[in-house]
């Protein structure tokens, strides 16, 4: 071995070097720390070298990764704008099909048919072409539905819509005057409070309906009374919709007592609005957003003790005097009641009482009313007051019968009547934006009162207009030389709180009208409740 002090050779038996004399044991040892250190440096040194290559391996990776998705991304200019080129492409045409179908959904919406009701008194003739010919291909009764695609035609001063008949598939031209639009398709299962199978719809029927329909729609259907009848019968308002709403309407029915099938039509309408009251719309406002911001406050039936009269007769009073009242009518009006035929060819007991020289037998027209017709004939209350006379509207100008009677008694003075009394209490109460009265017959609207100011006839012309969108009645302006008397509830609406009100005339045959001309009156109205509600909705 060599010494580490002064390099000689030193024997491998020797313990000091012969050169120095340095010991052998502590060279050795030396020796042998130093090859260990040397031999760790080396270990180190590899270790690096292995991590370094990692390291570089996997940079090498790393890169090449990088440049493959570069090149698949195209992260070169020409390659993004490519893309870019590719994804403005694809916008445009998602937003050109977008566009074609949002196209194609409004002319399929512009081409879709409007529905229609039919709503004749009887029936009507389905024809081949516009007119009255005698291209006659069917009938459609009230209540069928019709598809409408906007053809109409004028024909011998009349208008004709080209239409579809929903149930039997068959097309043709139908009086457009009875072909009534629907916005909202009711299901009529949803209805079974309001009996509308039988006409004779009694005063107690309808108070067992008031009680029954507000306990099932309470969520909008509430009720009081208001008054009394000279009999002693309560008289019932409903309310439609929220109290205390920012707009109110106000009607009224049954005034005259052979009328009754309008408190039946109302009493069908309070069902209607309540069953369908989260369900239903119009114009795309819910029917309850339309009754939470409009109330319609309504009394079915204003004379109670006259429909009673006119549907059972004196003897279903609680005042049996009253039936020698009736009887005493009866014997001063027989004479002047005569059988005619009228202009729709039905026979009608007409009044005569203002002509005084009439020879109905000299007319060859002798036959005289029963006591039992005579009743089934009562407007009056129980008092033999026409109610719809008796209101402070030219009540003093009104010349009719000087004695009570079935119709046509004007009272002893204005609004002497405790029926007369609650609509006027009622009608004061709110302000309320349109007043409505159900009448029978005539299929007509009346409007606007003599003595009106220009404000009012306007008001009422706009309502009775309004309406006959939708009833498809046409409105009368009584102001213009149509001969009515005054003295009626819209008359006094009109003349004493400048209120927009007309009067609905309903059906189209002698009253009592007979439950076939309930449902054309039924289609007829139906929505109207609802289009006036729209018509304020703010």
């Amino acid at each position: 071995m060599i010494c580490p002090g002064c390099g000689r050779e030193i024997p491998d038996t020797g313990k000091f070097c012969p050169g120095c004399g340095q010991p052998v044991l502590q060279t050795a040892v030396q020796g042998g720390i130093t090859e260990k250190t040397n031999k760790s440096v080396k270990y180190l040194v590899a270790i690096m070298i292995v991590v370094v290559i990692i390291i570089l391996v996997l940079l090498g990776l790393i890169l090449s990764a990088l440049r493959h998705r570069d090149a698949g991304n195209g992260n070169s200019t020409e390659a993004w704008s490519e893309d870019r080129e590719s994804a403005e492409r694809e916008d445009s045409e998602s937003g050109e099909a977008a566009g074609q179908l949002a196209e194609e959904e409004t002319q399929e919406e512009a081409d879709a048919p409007v529905i229609l009701a039919a709503a004749p008194a009887d029936y009507m003739h389905l024809r081949q072409s516009p007119g009255l010919g005698e291209d006659v291909i069917g009938e459609v009764r009230a209540g069928q539905y019709l598809l409408w695609k906007g053809e109409a035609v004028t024909e011998e001063e009349r208008n004709f819509y080209k239409v579809t008949v929903e149930e039997t598939g068959q097309e043709g031209y139908l009086n457009a005057d009875y072909c009534v639009p629907v916005d909202y398709r009711d299901d009529p299962k949803l209805l079974s409070i309001v009996d509308v199978s039988d006409a004779l719809y009694t005063y107690d029927k309808m108070v067992e309906d008031i009680q029954e329909l507000c306990a099932a729609y309470e969520a909008c259907l509430s009720y009081e009374v208001v008054g009394n009848s000279v009999d002693g019968r309560e008289i019932y308002e409903v309310c439609l919709g929220s109290p205390d709403a920012q707009h109110h309407i106000f009607v009224q029915a049954a005034i005259h007592g052979r009328e009754y099938m309008t408190a039946q039509l109302v009493m069908r309408m309070l069902e209607y609005y309540g069953a369908n009251y989260e369900c239903g719309s119009y114009q795309g406002h819910s029917y309850r957003e339309l009754l939470e911001h409009t109330a319609i406050h309504v009394i079915p039936m204003s004379n109670p003790d006259g429909v009673t009269i006119s549907q059972l007769g004196t003897g279903a009073l609680y005042h049996p005097e009253i039936e020698q009242l009736v009887y005493d009518c009866y014997l001063r009006d027989q004479m002047d009641l005569v059988l005619e035929e009228d202009m729709n060819g039905d026979w009608n007991w007409a009044d005569y009482f203002q002509q005084e020289d009439y020879d109905r037998e000299a007319e060859g027209k002798t036959e005289i009313i029963s006591f039992e017709d005579y009743q089934r004939l009562w407007k009056s209350n129980a008092n033999g007051v026409d109610l719809n006379n008796n209101f402070d509207a030219g009540w003093e100008e009104i010349a009719l019968k000087p004695q009570p009677a079935y119709g046509n008694y004007k009272g002893l003075y204005a609004v002497s009547e405790p029926e007369t009394q609650v609509l006027v209490q009622e009608a004061l109460k709110r302000n309320y934006e349109y007043f409505l009265s159900y009448h029978a017959k005539g299929q007509l609207i009346y409007y606007d009162v003599n003595g009106n100011t220009e404000e009012t006839s306007e008001k009422s012309c706009a309502l009775a207009t309004d309406l006959q969108q939708i009833i498809k009645y046409k409105p009368v302006n009584t102001q213009k030389g149509y001969n009515v008397n005054l003295g009626g509830f819209s008359d006094w609406v009109q003349l004493q709180l400048q209120g927009a009100s007309v009067t609905i005339e309903n059906g189209r045959h002698p009253c009592p009208l007979g439950i076939e001309e309930f449902d054309a009156i039924w289609y007829r109205n139906r929505e109207s409740w609802a289009m006036l509600c729209e018509s304020l909705y703010e």
